[in-house]
């Protein structure tokens, strides 16, 4: 199931959907920094705690998706390889890159929620 060119796009796609969601995490990270920083210095604790759990709840997701890539990576790769075209290397590498684009899309839109959330506080 599956050519071998859909591997070799899975091995060529998976990297670039990696830095694209890293580079959307840098910026959600940096903005939560700013605004905690923000909290801090107006002494809003709880906005303080919030922005602190959604700083990990991101760290947390990037480690998540960090390891569906290097999954995925490896067995698109290992298909290649070995020619291992079947169904038990097909539906994998298709849940990662579904996983990866879904993380990659649902970043900016967090970021805007993001946004719009503390701008009213």
């Amino acid at each position: 199931m599956g050519t071998e060119a859909f591997y070799t796009t899975a091995a060529q796609v998976m990297p670039a959907l990696v830095i694209a969601f890293g580079v959307e995490v840098a910026f959600v990270l940096q903005y939560l920094q700013h605004q905690r920083a923000r909290a801090k210095q107006a002494g809003k604790q709880d906005l303080v705690a919030e922005a602190d759990t959604s700083q990990e709840w991101m760290v947390m997701v990037a480690i998540g998706l960090a390891i569906v890539f290097i999954v995925g990576e490896v067995l698109a790769f290992l298909a290649l390889g070995f020619g291992w075209f079947n169904v038990g290397m097909f539906i994998p590498i298709g849940i990662c890159l579904l996983l990866m684009i879904g993380a990659t899309l649902y970043v900016p839109i967090l970021r805007v929620t993001l946004t719009a959330t503390w701008d009213e506080d």
